[in-house]
């Protein structure tokens, strides 16, 4: 009977809670639902490639692709380097002199690279049957008209193909797909980001719950202190915490692990730990809604699932347009956009300063936001 009891108590207190009931049956179904339409990648996707060439049959090829399937955009250049890789927004660059051609990669990413060496080599391969189709028709043609005067002469050497293969050459401008570290290289930059982003959100948030629901922060909110002026404590001793942790972080990443950096490491450090400001504000505005840590664990998944997916580990250049629209709402999609453009592509200010902006923006917002949910508490 007290086992009924306690059942039936329980059960009724959930049924009074709306939220958990919530989040516990209608969350995994958004999270399910949206990482199925994150997943649904369109196979008219076109990357983006440089080519100089002296050769117009193979030009040709590369640039008459059909197009309602993954193909290559092709994009003339005079030079194969990172400049004009960056500048043009560039996958790859493909330079192509007689029968030699030359492929550089920004292998931003180990898919788009894969990706593009596949449909080069399809474009490489039919241009070189074709070639050879053309060879075999010209000997045989030479052949015929000069049956009559072959007597006493080898087949060998009347009838000769001597078609030359094309020579492909690889370069990568950011770590190397035959590496064993390619893997963690291609998304180290995200992962530093994301668990960044993760943990102090986590920390943050828990910590002013810990005080909401301890009493702390109610006898700070009938003092004369200003919201501004807790919002502002918390978070510059939290930052504190996060830039050590943003620091041991990237230290760790890229100079003990020894992952591959095009970069200057100071932007690495301040990208994260703009990522970092962001959680945590965006910690302390959970915890100021959620009344108890049950409360606010059961926000997490809604919090950070979406940063998560919009991070980059999915491309996002790759997804629905609507879903796109979605991700440049997202506050980390710019800290990992910014960090992708250091660390892969190898630019200084002048190509995150638009990134770094609009994290700045986001700060703003969510500490004025945070000050606002102050003062709900404040009346509670």
């Amino acid at each position: 009977m007290r086992t009924l009891a306690i059942f039936k108590r329980i059960m009724l207190q959930r049924r009074g809670d709306p939220r958990t009931l919530a989040m516990m049956f209608l969350a995994p179904i958004f999270i399910l639902t949206l990482m199925y339409f994150l997943f649904q990648v369109p196979s008219n996707t076109a990357y983006r490639v440089g080519l100089k060439s002296d050769n117009t049959e193979l030009t040709r090829a590369l640039k008459d692709m059909p197009n309602d399937k993954a193909h290559l955009k092709v994009i003339s250049v005079s030079e194969n380097n990172r400049s004009t890789m960056n500048e043009k927004d560039l996958s790859a660059i493909v330079s192509i002199s007689g029968k030699n051609i030359d492929v550089s990669y920004a292998n931003q990413s180990n898919g788009t690279s894969s990706v593009i060496k596949l449909l080069l080599t399809q474009v490489i391969q039919e241009s070189q049957v074709k070639a050879t189709k053309e060879e075999t028709k010209q000997a045989l043609q030479n052949l015929i008209s000069k049956l009559p005067q072959t007597s006493g002469q080898s087949f060998s050497t009347i009838f000769r193909v001597d078609t030359e293969q094309y020579k492909v050459t690889s370069h990568y401008l950011y770590g190397d797909p035959s590496s064993t570290n390619a893997t963690f290289d291609d998304l180290a930059p995200i992962l530093v980001g994301a668990f960044a982003f993760f943990l102090v959100l986590l920390i943050s948030g828990i910590s002013l719950v810990n005080e909401r629901t301890s009493g702390t922060l109610g006898r700070m909110l009938v003092t004369p202190v200003k919201r501004t002026e807790i919002v502002t404590g918390y978070t510059l001793s939290y930052g504190i915490l996060a830039m050590i942790q943003t620091a041991l972080m990237v230290v760790f990443t890229y100079w003990i692990l020894g992952v591959h950096n095009n970069g200057n490491i100071g932007w690495v450090f301040v990208i994260n730990f703009f990522i970092a400001i962001i959680a945590l504000l965006f910690g302390l505005l959970l915890s100021t809604l959620a009344k108890t840590e049950f409360q606010f664990v059961q926000m997490i998944p809604l919090a950070i699932v979406p940063q998560f997916l919009f991070s980059g580990l999915i491309p996002v250049d790759t997804m629905p347009v609507i879903l796109q629209a979605i991700a440049r709402c997202i506050p980390v999609y710019y800290g990992i956009s910014a960090m992708q453009e250091v660390v892969k592509r190898g630019v200084g200010f002048s190509g995150i300063w638009f990134d770094l902006l609009i994290m700045l923006l986001f700060a703003a917002l969510l500490y004025l936001a945070n000050v606002l949910a102050l003062k709900n508490v404040r009346r509670t």
